[in-house]
């Protein structure tokens, strides 16, 4: 009999999923639903006949279950993998993810009767999101400026606003607009009419609504200062089918906390809107006599889960980090940057086999290397987002052409001879390997994955441009390709080759980590920033400003943690107090500093991992060789380590909570909270 305690919302059901065909094998679409007590209980059972001559491991998981209309299934015991019912879909909203699963022994109970506390087993809690399998998720974001009203009554200093999103589903004989005209609706009467389908939740980038959890009554307040960033998630199957209304409030200065806000007015975003993967969109805000009275302006992002990938309940190390895992040693692109004039500049081409087998060979953890995808959809490693390819003028003098990367397939980029941007300007640089496939450019990230040392870990940042704040493009020949298609090749040939290998993904863009962390469900995710600093150009994107900011979008999408510029770091390092208070990992990386005093201070401040040039010169280990190869050949086994769920661990929605974590420790003990009734 399993029997587990656990909070739930409308819509949701508990389930339990294991290693054994009685449970499922793991099988996401093979969970098996308990049964709840009573309506108003939150103790969920269930009687399995278990094979007596196995072992049986087991997890429990918080599902929505669809029928073929796209509606919950709020029966007793829906079984879900019943030939019966196989369209039904399984939409998977928080698991269990302890290294360790639950278990029963051969010829045992499960538990001996006793009720279990979901996410709660080993004296730790441990609970993250789930992955998206079968429905797509829809993000709105409502940066500076995003809300604008016309009238000066709105204008007065001191206006406070909140902004609500509420998802509409198309059915033939419900016609929203003219249901709406008097007063939009309650999101309570939209809920009881779609029976906790479709899902929003929402967060805010500040400490106080960092969590992502289910609208409050009148929704999250917008602030009207140049930090504001509000985001809005939405779980759906069908973009056709369902629109959005947007409810704007606001309460004037004057008056108290405990009256409710005034409903000034509202707008509709339609599935026509939303027809690119990103982008940005306006739509009029009218007031209750549709008169209009502003403007909403929203970016958006549509994630949809990768076609030919499925993700099991077996393991997942998306929020774990080990306790032992600090001050690794991470080659910058391999052995380091190989244009830069600084004496630091790596004497083999980066980002090649060479380079990381030179690293890995003097001790590194890890080796961190830029991903990108040919025009034929295969997996690159490249820094630039240009290349350059010498060929002569009818003068017969030399030119240097700039070709985007995306433009040429893997043949092209691997049999033309390809210079590196740089060497337009200080000339062609000469290495006297020509010939040696492992110092060639563009090796194919599967031969990385396949050829280089297991033991090593990989830091694989992400190289797709984001918009800067100048209004311009980061590279001005515009995106590779759409987001969704670009991701789904790099993410398959990792699932394909990563094996046991440790394996950390990060990009400078939140949309490409936000898109990562949710299509997949076994690797940890880092933003990288480069922090407060005057030495960049800023992204347009108010998460990426600076290392508190990137914080707080860690925790808002269930990132691991940041990988930060050093120099952002040591100019102040109270800043790392906050990443290690919301149970994060930072990795730094090192720029132009790249010095073994620089690398030693970096450690002595605590950070999880330092990435820099000349593995060769700056380690000072007296043993070269991984952290993991090391645990590997001693049989150390791991600490249990750090549980960053941050908002990936999918607290219960209540507006007057939120999930404290216990600033002591790196490791989180989570708290379920229930919704206000």
């Amino acid at each position: 009999m399993f029997q587990v305690e656990a909070d739930t919302v409308e819509g949701e059901l508990v389930a339990v999923t294991g290693s054994s065909g009685e449970l499922g094998r793991w099988g996401r679409s093979s969970v098996l639903p308990l049964v709840r007590e009573s309506d108003h209980s939150n103790i969920w059972r269930l009687g399995v006949d278990l094979g007596g001559e196995e072992e049986h491991h087991y997890r429990y998981c918080v599902v929505v279950i669809l029928n073929t209309e796209a509606q919950p299934c709020l029966s007793q015991h829906p079984m879900v993998n019943s030939e019966a019912n196989g369209k039904q879909k399984v939409i998977v909203r928080r698991w269990e993810t302890h290294l360790v699963p639950r278990r029963i022994p051969a010829n045992g109970n499960s538990d001996d009767g006793n009720v279990e506390t979901f996410g709660d087993f080993g004296g730790r809690t441990r609970v993250q999101r789930g992955w998206l399998a079968e429905e797509m998720l829809i993000q709105f974001k409502l940066c500076p400026g995003g809300v604008t009203l016309y009238k000066r009554k709105h204008q007065r200093p001191g206006t406070r606003f909140w902004v609500k999103l509420t998802p509409l589903v198309k059915e033939s004989s419900w016609n929203p607009e003219a249901e709406m005209a008097e007063e939009s609706l309650d999101i309570q009467d939209v809920r009881s009419r779609l029976g906790g389908w479709p899902i929003v939740e929402a967060a805010s980038l500040t400490e106080a609504s960092c969590h992502r959890r289910l609208q409050p009554q009148h929704g999250l307040e917008y602030g009207t200062d140049d930090q504001t960033f509000l985001c809005f998630e939405a779980q759906i199957l069908n973009l056709n089918s369902t629109a959005f209304l947007v409810d704007i409030y606001s309460r004037p200065e004057a008056q108290s906390e405990q009256e409710v806000p005034d409903h000034v007015g509202m707008c509709y975003i339609y599935p026509d809107n939303l027809r690119a993967t990103i982008g940005s969109l306006s739509c009029p805000i009218t007031s209750m006599r549709f008169q209009p009275i502003g403007k909403l302006t929203v970016d958006y992002l549509v994630t949809h889960p990768s076609p030919g990938v499925e993700m099991d309940f077996s393991e997942s190390l998306r929020n774990h980090w080990s306790d032992d895992w600090k001050g690794l040693d991470v080659g910058h692109r391999g052995l380091g940057n190989s244009y830069t004039r600084g004496h630091h500049c790596s004497s083999i081409k980066e980002n090649t086999v060479a380079s990381m087998k030179d690293a890995i060979q003097h001790g590194a953890d890890m080796v961190e290397f830029d991903v990108q995808v040919s025009k034929d959809l295969v997996p690159v490693l490249f820094h630039e987002f240009k290349l350059c390819v010498q060929t002569r003028t009818k003068a017969g003098g030399e030119l240097m052409l700039e070709v985007p990367v995306k433009d040429l397939q893997l043949q092209e980029l691997q049999r033309l001879q390809i210079h590196h941007p740089s060497e337009k300007e200080t000339g062609v640089k000469s290495w006297g390997n020509a010939g040696d496939e492992e110092h060639e450019p563009f090796p194919t990230l599967e031969l990385i994955l396949e050829r280089l040392d297991s033991s090593c870990g990989f830091n694989i940042e992400i190289k797709y441009p984001g918009m800067m704040k100048t209004g311009k493009m980061e590279y001005e020949g515009g995106n590779p390709m759409e987001m969704n298609l670009f991701l789904d090749q790099i993410l398959k040939t990792v699932l394909s080759h990563g094996k046991e290998r440790k394996i950390l993904f990060s990009s400078f863009n939140p949309d490409i980590c936000t898109m990562i962390i949710n299509k997949q469900n076994k690797y940890p995710v880092l933003l990288l920033t480069a922090g407060k600093n005057d030495k960049y150009d800023y992204f347009m994107d108010p998460r990426t400003w600076t290392i508190g900011n990137g914080v707080l979008f860690a925790e808002m999408s269930g990132l691991l943690g940041l990988s930060a510029m050093a120099e952002a770091v040591m100019r102040d390092p109270s800043q790392l107090e906050m990443v290690r208070r919301h149970g994060q990992i930072i990795f730094t990386w090192t720029d132009e500093k790249n010095d073994k005093d620089t690398v030693k201070a970096l450690k002595q401040l605590g950070v999880n991992g330092v990435i820099y040039d000349r593995m060769d010169w700056n380690n000072d280990k007296l043993v070269k060789e991984s952290i993991f190869m090391t645990k590997e050949r001693t049989g150390d086994v791991l600490s249990s380590g750090v549980s960053s769920e941050g908002s990936d661990y999918s607290p219960l929605s209540s507006p007057e909570r939120s999930p404290q974590r216990k600033e002591e420790s790196l490791t989180f003990e989570g708290k379920i909270c229930l919704p206000t009734q």
